[in-house]
């Protein structure tokens, strides 16, 4: 059985009526995230790379789980449990979490843009120059590896790639945060220091993404699509740089882009 996608019978419709056929749907369930405390994160997700997903998930939401931790995957009738054993996950200076996160979650609970960039770490890693043409090459090669959105056209990829090189960390989920988190996980537990990484995104990029970047320790985000005001007014003020809309001849630069320029007017 394919995780990433299943393959159902559907309807489609022309101008001539309709017509019984198949089609492939990018698999989406719910996955709870647990230590030997319990539930602590239940999300909606593709069920792949869970183990790396539990990882990514503390590792950019600022929660303090060992990489060395031991995961046990479970399957329920209602899902997937991930659970670290013999461990009690715990946010960085505050207590346990407890929340249900969809795919698209945001910071929906939060009072104001103050607070989103309060507990947030400035970027105190270097910044090494990026051609426009490693970043076209890189999402070339990400595109190539987004086998779910090939069969389905509706998962979202977050690749890790160090800067000049073709080495890469590709992820796929039905949500954009999980991709995210399965890549950082990935990374985490390879033990690869996220110095001069680069995350690539198949779609936009919100202050959520900045925010897990952030915490992770990457300093970079480049992105198919657009960028929020909020996630602009993120990097900026973290030391962070993203590259949005990114295209062969052409991209938008945003935050620290070289150190005699200066993108805020």
């Amino acid at each position: 059985m394919n995780d990433l996608f299943k393959q159902i019978g559907v309807h489609t419709m022309t101008h001539d009526g309709y017509a019984l056929t198949s089609d492939h749907l990018a698999t989406e369930t719910v996955v709870k995230l647990s230590d030997q405390d319990g539930v602590f994160t239940t999300l909606l997700a593709t069920p792949t790379q869970l183990p790396e997903l539990l990882i990514g998930h503390c590792t950019t939401e600022g929660y303090d789980l060992s990489p060395a931790a031991e995961i046990e995957v479970m399957v329920s009738g209602d899902g997937y449990t991930v659970q670290a054993i013999d461990f009690t996950v715990n946010e960085i200076g505050k207590s346990r979490p407890k929340q249900i996160v969809s795919t698209s979650c945001g910071a929906c609970n939060s009072p104001g843009v103050e607070d989103l960039l309060s507990n947030l770490p400035i970027y105190t890693g270097s910044h090494r120059t990026i051609e426009l043409s490693w970043l076209n090459q890189s999402f070339e090669i990400m595109k190539a590896k987004q086998h779910g959105f090939s069969k389905t056209g509706g998962m979202h990829a977050a690749g890790l790639f160090r800067i000049g090189e073709k080495d890469s960390i590709v992820c796929e989920d039905i949500g954009r945060h999980n991709a995210v988190d399965k890549a950082v996980g990935t990374c985490v537990s390879l033990g690869q220091n996220m110095n001069n990484l680069v995350l690539l995104l198949s779609g936009r990029c919100g202050w959520d993404i900045v925010a897990k970047s952030a915490r992770a320790g990457i300093g970079t985000i480049a992105c198919v699509g657009a960028c929020s005001t909020l996630a602009a007014e993120t990097a900026r003020a973290l030391g962070m740089r993203i590259y949005s809309f990114v295209k062969p001849h052409r991209s938008i630069g945003i935050g620290y882009i070289q150190p005699a320029m200066k993108d805020n007017p």
